[in-house]
């Protein structure tokens, strides 16, 4: 029991990284802590050491600043994991839609060059860190099978998001937004954000062995319905980059990013600047402010930023073409 003690201890009192942000060694001893006090044997135990370094890793890939993205070495060496442990549990996040990598030559001893945590990926993390405070380990688990909307999608919205997602030269953008707001003109934020869009497709583009890509940049429809709303939802699924306008904290507008997040999409939320903060559910997203519907933004790195996100955006996609 003492030595149970100075475990629970050693894990629950050191917050400066977070339930799972801190060492290897430190998270197992949470895990066994959590087991003991359960009297559960170590050989009843039903998380996997995969599943535990895999925990380890996405606590560490949250604290990656959001326009980057972490290498082999790098989370070898902050996680205490060998190449071999680092390789099988990003792959499990990966499978599961935690996370998403960057394959290319040169990265051995490890499988990958980069690294980043998904949307989902932090969705699951604040799970488990919930979770981590109650006496019931939670597994790093691959998503169900999500339905595309309350009366399910037609062969032709499975057949539309097979052919999307398959085109390898088409970088899909959508904008979610309430259809007449006060805060902004609507067609002018949908001219201004397209246009953001095209100079950072542009300037991607211009880069040394970029791939060939043109943008497909396609406003959500207002209003609800079965047929309407699956095919707001396949255009969600569809899409490499969804961005959402929450000035009004619409709540049509927060079921549309519940289902981008839900799929894994890249997100970016927008909002007029000085219109309240999010719900604290979707906090955890990076949030861009705008002035004059959307035609400048107060962040004077956002062009960089948004180049950067768009960059992302094609690489993953270009990987996806070579698997």
């Amino acid at each position: 029991m003492q030595a149970i003690t100075t475990c629970i201890h050693k894990t629950c009192t050191d917050s400066s990284a977070g339930v799972l942000g801190r060492n290897f060694a430190a998270h197992r001893c949470y895990v066994e802590t959590i087991y003991l006090l359960l009297g559960v044997q170590k050989g009843e135990w039903t998380l996997s050491q995969m599943e535990q370094n895999a925990y380890v890793i996405l606590g560490h890939l949250a604290k990656v600043p959001r326009n980057q993205m972490a290498k082999g070495a790098d989370i070898s060496t902050a996680t205490g994991l060998s190449p071999d442990d680092v390789n099988d549990a990003v792959r499990l996040l990966v499978d599961a839609g935690h996370a998403e990598w960057l394959q290319y030559l040169g990265t051995k001893p490890f499988v990958f060059g980069e690294v980043a945590i998904t949307s989902r990926g932090r969705y699951e993390l604040e799970k488990i860190e919930d979770s981590a405070k109650a006496p019931t380990p939670r597994a790093v688990s691959s998503p169900p099978t999500p339905v595309g909307s309350p009366y399910g999608f037609e062969d032709e919205d499975w057949e539309t998001v097979t052919s999307r997602k398959g085109d390898y030269g088409e970088l899909n953008v959508v904008l979610g937004m309430k259809f007449e707001s006060e805060y902004y003109d609507t067609e002018a934020l949908k001219a201004n954000i397209e246009a953001s869009f095209t100079t950072a497709v542009e300037t991607y583009r211009r880069k040394p062995g970029a791939l060939p890509m043109r943008l497909a940049f396609r406003p959500l429809m207002a209003g609800y319905g079965e047929h309407l709303f699956n095919r707001i939802a396949r255009d969600i699924i569809s899409a490499d980059i969804a961005v959402f306008d929450t000035s009004d904290l619409n709540p049509n507008v927060m079921l549309e990013m519940g289902v981008a997040l839900t799929w894994g999409v890249r997100v970016l939320p927008i909002k007029l600047s000085g219109r309240p903060e999010p719900p604290s559910d979707v906090s955890g997203q990076t949030w861009a402010d705008y002035q004059n519907s959307g035609q400048t933004f107060d962040d004077p790195e956002h062009d960089a930023k948004l180049a950067a996100m768009v960059e992302r955006a094609i690489r993953k996609k270009a990987a996806g073409a070579d698997t």
